[in-house]
């Protein structure tokens, strides 16, 4: 799982999440003034950068995945299957589950790639960001595609297809690295 640091963290808080077969999250982020990219981004009428709104997308499609594979994880070694948000929490205050969240922070890396994104309204400072990445399908080389869309109240921000790919540094080289530069 990637380890974003200040101005890149753009996660404020995960608000729901649904692991299994079908995994998804909601993830919330308040846009304030003094975000360093604010500034910048126009002098005269401030608003959120879109990169930044792909960016929360990555970051809440991370989580996702990151999450679903912890459970996975959890399930094989104490056969207790987590589906819902109050699940996951419980996982995560667990030696247990703390353990299998850092062993496969330490191993995991991962590539992302944006897709498709539409930006339907402006975003600015002031305004909270609800998150949803839906992992639509995982296809046959691993990559997990998510269905992803930013909502500012009733109206939609942003929305589009993300793609990312998570794997063991272990395992980078040979055939692994050579699918994911094609």
């Amino acid at each position: 799982m990637g380890v974003w640091r200040s101005p890149i963290f753009m996660v404020d808080r995960i608000a729901d999440i649904v692991t299994g077969s079908k995994p998804s999250i909601t993830v919330v982020k308040h846009v304030t003034f003094n975000e360093s990219y604010i500034a910048g981004h126009f002098t005269d009428n401030p608003v959120m950068p879109g990169v930044m709104i792909a960016e929360i997308f990555g970051q809440g499609g991370e989580y996702c995945t990151f999450f679903r594979d912890v459970c996975e994880q959890y399930a094989q070694e104490t056969g207790r299957v987590a589906k819902r948000f109050e699940d996951v929490a419980e996982i995560l205050s667990t030696p247990d589950g703390k353990r299998i969240i850092s062993e496969m922070r330490a191993k995991a890396i991962g590539f992302l790639a944006a897709q498709n994104i539409k930006f339907k309204k402006v975003v600015y400072p002031g305004d909270t960001i609800y998150v949803d990445c839906r992992l639509a399908f995982s296809d046959a080389q691993g990559f997990n595609h998510f269905n992803v869309e930013a909502r500012v109240g009733r109206h939609v921000a942003a929305e589009g297809t993300i793609i990312n790919f998570r794997t063991d540094r272990d395992k980078i080289g040979g055939n692994v690295a050579a699918g994911i530069s094609r």
